[in-house]
């Protein structure tokens, strides 16, 4: 009996392992000496800034040309794009500038003059100028849980889908690829669930300590398009700034040089905005059954000194908000009597864990460390889900929302006026 069930578990272990190194469709293609066309992957929206748009597309090797035709009314633009071979197939990218402000202009794809995707669900927003001051956005924290071990991306990506309201753009905040970030199987985990949502939202990824596994510079940066060099980088939107940063294994990626970049950028862009974001996927200290990273922590003077308004991270796989913090990661004790409604926070700023948005922590006891729940969280659930967050002027509505049934969990007000 031993003796079978030792060749039993050995063949469910290597079967479990093939399943997450399995070999895909597009692996397949890519292997071929004479592949077939085929569209791999639909298009997705980046750098979605000022007057300029890309949009991306993966096809088999078979490409040998791309382009996109565009216009607000009817498509009567075209611009032709390039082709990257990868190691999985071939990236198709077409960037358009000189696009007016706060317009929507609608889209159709073409590889080898082939009309592969058209209609009303592709468009894309160019971002309002700095004058414009309403606009929404969601976050969300390790996603791309394979479905055959849990994960449900495709569920978060269903509910963004259904608001009420489209948000402008949405953020990931690290782990963005199960297992270990590589792009032989970004479309089955994440990209085919995700293409309802991407092809008229734009999403900006931080990275992971996952996303590191595999090395950023031959999978993440390969299937991203992202400012700076991907792995910390800075945008504007409206009346607000965002700034992403690589947290890395939690001890920073670059440690000196982003830290000194942060300072910088967060110099450069005081007074000017309304709100500063700051996203990455490592918390800093918090409550959840992850350790508290100490070179985040580190980054806790810079929130606070230069104005940051939310700090929004990933990694542990539930939802947790504390009290304000200071600069040394203490509470700030005159926001701690009324944590749905907010002034603008003095001397420090807002952390929140929003780290479930295709993977769960299935063990979880919200109840563990009653102590430093009870001194240090103002919020808490444990439910897969995803953050939206709407800006209006100086007034900021946070939500944090089931991804299952879309009812919201936790909701605070932040106002300056």
């Amino acid at each position: 009996m031993n003796r079978y069930f030792s060749i039993f578990l050995l063949v469910t272990i290597t079967t479990l392992i093939s399943c997450d190194r399995l070999t895909t469709d597009a692996e397949q293609l890519s292997l071929m000496e004479n592949p077939p066309f085929e569209l791999i992957r639909k298009p997705y929206l980046q750098t979605l800034f000022a007057d300029s748009v890309s949009i991306l597309w993966k096809t088999s090797n078979a490409a040998e040309s791309c382009y996109v035709m565009y216009g607000q009314d009817s498509l009567n633009n075209r611009i032709d794009g390039v082709l990257e071979r990868q190691r999985v197939n071939t990236m198709n990218e077409v960037t358009i500038t000189g696009l007016e402000f706060g317009k929507k202009y609608f889209y159709s794809v073409y590889t080898n003059d082939s009309l592969l995707v058209s209609g009303e669900d592709y468009y894309f927003i160019i971002s309002p100028d700095s004058t414009a001051d309403a606009f929404s956005f969601y976050a969300m924290g390790d996603i791309g849980q394979p479905k055959h071990r849990g994960g449900f991306p495709d569920v978060t990506a269903y509910q963004i889908d259904h608001l009420k309201k489209r948000p402008d753009f949405g953020l990931g905040l690290g782990d963005i690829l199960y297992l270990a970030g590589e792009s032989e199987v970004a479309d089955k985990y994440l990209f085919d669930h995700m293409a309802l949502i991407n092809r008229n939202i734009p999403f900006y990824p931080a990275l992971g300590n996952h996303d590191w596994r595999s090395g950023p510079d031959k999978n993440f940066e390969q299937e991203w398009k992202l400012p700076n060099n991907e792995h910390y980088y800075s945008f504007e939107y409206a009346n607000a700034y965002f700034i992403a940063l690589d947290s890395r294994d939690g001890d920073l990626f670059e440690v000196g040089q982003q830290t000194e970049w942060l300072e910088e950028t967060l110099m450069k862009v005081q007074d000017q905005y309304d709100w500063i974001f700051v996203y990455l996927h490592h918390n800093g200290k918090s409550c959840t059954y992850k350790p508290d990273y100490q070179a985040v922590i580190n980054l806790y003077p810079l929130f606070a000194k230069y104005n940051v308004d939310l700090v929004l991270n990933g990694h542990a796989h539930t939802f947790e908000r504390p009290h304000p913090y200071d600069a040394k990661g203490n509470v700030l004790e005159q926001y701690r009597k009324n944590i749905n409604s907010y002034p603008e926070i003095n001397n420090g700023f807002i952390q929140i864990t929003t780290g479930a948005g295709g993977k769960l922590h299935s063990s979880l006891n919200l109840d563990d460390g009653d102590e430093c729940l009870n001194s240090l969280i103002a919020s808490k659930f444990h439910k897969g889900h995803f953050s939206l967050i709407e800006v209006d002027g100086k007034k900021l509505t946070f939500q944090g929302i089931a991804s299952k049934d879309g009812k919201v969990y936790d909701e605070f007000v932040m106002d300056k006026n």
